[in-house]
């Protein structure tokens, strides 16, 4: 704290650069777009590929369940610190926001500990053990909790006025939607061929998998310090017009009334449409992990582990990344019409289309996993079908927060963003664990399980999602309860 009872927070050096009203292009293009993309397509790999990694020491791997308790077990720190970030968040009050803070805070926390996790000292076996413990959970429960709760939450933290609130919706999501694509199911394998193809050099050279190792290290070094980056790009080119309400000269100081967690909790909970989100997001997240980069590529090597395509010799490292290419492209083309589609039949309407496509898609693959055209097809439609959750859901997500604010008085994001957090954490961790656990179980075959979750997962989520979506009509009344709440505050709610 300053002299002038000034926080660290107060400097101008923090101020956001971006002083409009309205969203501006700088903010969308660096705050929403390529800051968050440095930092995602960090994560993302990390999150996908670091058991890949940690495969290459042969004495771990053969620890047993080593690295099928690690993400499971890491679970419960992970829920926690999802829990207390969220808290924290719903707490916080600076001059810069209560989430833009901890997206400055989590730029040096994933510097360090997205090295740290693939610089491992050539020590003992128990000692390298422990490291890859703490190391991950240093990423996975503390560094990438802080940044991951607060980038979540910033569209809906960003402005009142719907049209801009989908729009940047659309935006937000691209780098997510990169990173699990473009990043992590096309780039990855390209990088991994190289990464492998120095094993042969280090058996030359008697050096077993310590070339692999140095060049995964080599690797996550460069995306380290590119989310390091990321977090100050989006920190900067970001602005939180909507805690900014409830900031003035003497909040800014002094703070306001304070609605106690449980409080926030209770509201939130006792709304179907609160639920609904929570929900979709649960059945979502875990459809995305069982068809991430990780189940891709064991998929891949199952059905497709040599292929000649038009002459070309092909392993499952090539048709993983023809294949997510190809099925990105729709994704990818559908920034373009995503607001649109949205804004003229619904936003819940649009998401509810996208997973009739979804349960298409899969069920035209599982007709022959094994066919490479089939699986392709399916596999560009089931691009088409992610459009809606990719880039329009958080813009739904938002209109439920601020239907709360009407309904109750007071914002519940901190505790939102805790309660979806902790649901992708704990999803993310289960789904690895839980695919490891059938496919290393040998109840069924190696296929038979690759292809469920890959594939045949969606199809019984989705369904659920249909039915569940139905009952959640939060557009319905949306622009009346921004009134209400603009007419609460004294503020236009079309800025």
């Amino acid at each position: 704290m300053s002299k002038a009872g000034k926080s660290f927070w107060d400097l101008p050096v923090l101020n956001s650069r971006t002083d409009k009203e309205k969203v501006t292009l700088p903010e969308m293009l660096f705050g929403y777009f390529v800051g968050p993309l440095l930092v995602l397509a960090m994560t993302c790999v990390v999150s996908t590929y670091y058991l890949t990694f940690y495969r290459t020491y042969d004495d771990v791997v053969a620890q047993g369940n080593f690295l099928v308790l690690l993400p499971l077990i890491s679970i419960i720190p992970m829920a926690l610190s999802n829990i207390l970030v969220g808290i924290i968040l719903g707490k916080t009050k600076t001059r810069q926001g209560k989430a833009r803070p901890l997206i400055l805070t989590a730029g040096p926390l994933l510097l360090v500990s997205g090295i740290m996790m693939f610089v491992i000292p050539y020590f003992s076996l128990g000692v390298r053990m422990a490291w890859m413990a703490v190391t991950y959970n240093l990423f996975a429960a503390l560094a990438n909790p802080i940044y991951s709760n607060s980038h979540y939450l910033m569209v809906s933290l960003s402005t009142r006025n719907l049209d801009q609130r989908g729009k940047l919706s659309v935006v937000a999501n691209i780098p997510a939607v990169a990173g699990n694509g473009l990043v992590s199911s096309i780039l990855m394998p390209a990088i991994l061929g190289w990464i492998k193809s120095g094993e042969a050099l280090g058996q030359e050279m008697g050096l077993g998998q310590q070339i692999v190792q140095n060049r995964w290290q080599t690797v996550m070094t460069f995306f380290a310090i590119a989310a390091f980056a990321g977090c100050f790009l989006e920190y900067l080119f970001t602005r939180e017009r909507i805690t900014e309400e409830d900031i003035t000269e003497v909040e800014a100081v002094q703070g306001k009334e304070a609605i106690s967690t449980f409080r926030q909790l209770k509201a939130a909970a006792s709304d179907r449409y609160w639920w609904i989100i929570m929900i979709f997001y649960f059945l979502y997240q875990a459809g995305v992990m069982f068809k991430g980069g990780y189940v891709f590529n064991i998929f891949c090597n199952d059905f497709f582990p040599a292929v000649t395509i038009f002459g070309q010799n092909m392993n499952a490292e090539s048709v993983q990344s023809m294949m997510a290419l190809i099925s990105g492209i729709p994704l990818a083309a559908g920034m373009l019409f995503a607001w649109p589609a949205a804004n003229k039949i619904g936003k819940r309407n649009f998401v509810i289309l996208g997973c009739v496509v979804s349960i298409a898609g899969s069920s035209m693959c599982l007709i022959d996993p094994s066919n490479l055209v089939i699986v392709t097809i399916g596999q560009i439609l089931k691009g088409f079908s992610s459009i809606p959750g990719a880039y329009i859901m958080m813009a739904l997500f938002a209109d439920v927060l601020d239907h709360l604010e009407a309904k109750h008085g007071f914002r519940v994001d901190g505790i939102s963003m805790s309660v979806y957090s902790t649901i992708l954490t704990v999803v993310n961790g289960l789904s690895v664990a839980f695919f490891n656990l059938f496919y290393d179980g040998g109840l069924f075959s190696h296929q038979q399980v690759s292809s469920f979750f890959f594939l045949g997962f969606e199809i019984i989520a989705h369904g659920v999602l249909i039915v569940v979506l139905l009952f959640l009509k939060v557009e319905k009344n949306i622009k009346e309860e921004q009134a209400l709440i603009a007419q609460r505050k004294g503020t236009n709610v079309n800025v």
